[in-house]
């Protein structure tokens, strides 16, 4: 596979090649399952009557973030440059309403552990906005 305006030939990504990302901090599928289930829970237990907005942000935007990263694997390097601020913007927003759903349950006293558990390592974070988009987006078939 090549990218445009780039001579090297890149591998194919995989499942398994991510699980072995020598960048570390690796969420795997079912870590992630389980953190979504503790999140959707918590925010089905809040009383707050819009609680569904600050969650429908959520999805949105691990969408939004998805998209980006889905894009980056056949970004050429000049596209890449000129998306990067977009992306981190993009993810800073995604991170911001995580913690708006953790506070919500938290001031409601309701467990907020699955934020805890998702953690603060921003590729780490990334990558459960990619896990959120495949379960919205295999459930809504």
């Amino acid at each position: 596979m090549r990218r445009h305006n780039e001579t090297e030939v890149d591998i194919i990504n995989t499942y398994e090649s991510y699980l072995k990302h020598p960048a570390g901090h690796i969420l795997t599928i079912e870590d992630a399952m389980k953190i979504y289930e503790k999140m959707a829970a918590s925010i089905d237990r809040c009383t707050l009557e819009d609680k569904m907005v600050f969650w429908n942000d959520c999805l949105q935007k691990a969408a939004s973030y998805t998209r980006i990263r889905n894009d980056w694997e056949v970004m050429s390097r000049e596209d890449r440059i000129d998306a990067d601020m977009g992306r981190t913007l993009t993810h800073d927003g995604f991170i911001t309403s995580l913690n708006i759903l953790s506070r919500i349950a938290e001031q409601e006293g309701i467990d907020n552990s699955w934020r805890d558990e998702l953690g603060e390592e921003r590729k780490r974070i990334g990558d459960y906005a990619c896990f959120i988009a495949y379960i919205t987006g295999i459930s809504n078939r």
